[in-house]
C-alpha cells in the first residue's frame, strides 16, 4: 500500500489537489440559507466535481477486499482517512513478514548475484512500506566465513561503500575464491595418476611379501 500512497500523493500534489486529502480545503456546502432565502454556492460545484474524481481514483487503486470498508465515505478526505486506518494493521503485518524473510537470508552456497538480488528486493519492499533497512550492513552480515576478510576491510573504510561498489567487490572476491578452490581440487589426469601409483605400490608390496 505504501506505493499507492506515494503515487496518490504525487499525483494529487501535481494537480494541486492534495488539499482535498489533508483537509486544508474544507468540504463545501451546496447552498446557504438566510431566513426563507436559499442561495446556491457556485464554488461547491467545482469542489464536488474535483472531490468525486479524487475519490473514484482512490477507490480504483485499492484492494477489492478493503473497498467495503470505505464504501460509505462521502468525501475524498473521508476515504483517505479510512484507508489509512484499514491498512495500518496490514502494513505492520507486511513489515514484520518482510523483515523476517530478510533476517533469514544468508549467502551459504548461493551465488553472490542471487544473494544480493534477494536482499535488494526485500529491502526495496520495506522502503516502499515505510520501513527502510541499512542495505550494506545486512549484506555484510550474511556473507559467511569465506568473505570475512573482505567484509572486515569494508567495515573499516573511511568512506561509505555504495551498493554498486559492494556488488563489484563481492563478485571479484567470489571469482577469486573459485580460482583458489580450483587449484586445490585435483584434475582428472592427476587423480588417475595418483590412483595408478597407489595401485602399483600395493602390487609391489604384495610381491615383496611373497
Amino acid at each position: 500500500m505504501g506505493r499507492v500512497w506515494k503515487e496518490a500523493h504525487d499525483i494529487m500534489h501535481g494537480h494541486n489537489l492534495y488539499s482535498h486529502l489533508d483537509g486544508s480545503t474544507p468540504a463545501l456546502i451546496p447552498s446557504t440559507t438566510f431566513g426563507t432565502n436559499t442561495t446556491p454556492n457556485h464554488a461547491y460545484t467545482l469542489w464536488f466535481r474535483q472531490d468525486q474524481l479524487i475519490q473514484n481514483a482512490l477507490m480504483d487503486s485499492i484492494d477489492p477486499t478493503i473497498a467495503s470498508t470505505v464504501a460509505t465515505a462521502n468525501t475524498s478526505k473521508h476515504t483517505w482517512d479510512s484507508l489509512h486506518t484499514a491498512y495500518a494493521n496490514k502494513s505492520q503485518t507486511r513489515i514484520f513478514s518482510l523483515r523476517d524473510q530478510l533476517g533469514r537470508i544468508t549467502k551459504d552456497t548461493t551465488p553472490i548475484t542471487e544473494y544480493l538480488q534477494r536482499i535488494r528486493s526485500l529491502s526495496d519492499e520495506l522502503a516502499t512500506v515505510g520501513a527502510p533497512v541499512t542495505l550494506i550492513v545486512k549484506i555484510l552480515s550474511g556473507l559467511g566465513p569465506k568473505f570475512r576478510e573482505i567484509s572486515a576491510a569494508i567495515r573499516v573504510r573511511d568512506t561509505t561503500v555504495t551498493y554498486e561498489e559492494l556488488y563489484e567487490m563481492l563478485l571479484d572476491h567470489e571469482l577469486f575464491l573459485r580460482h583458489e578452490e580450483a587449484k586445490e581440487t585435483p584434475g582428472p589426469v592427476t587423480t588417475v595418476v595418483a590412483t595408478h601409483n597407489k595401485s602399483n605400490n600395493n602390487s609391489n608390496n604384495r610381491i615383496k611379501s611373497l
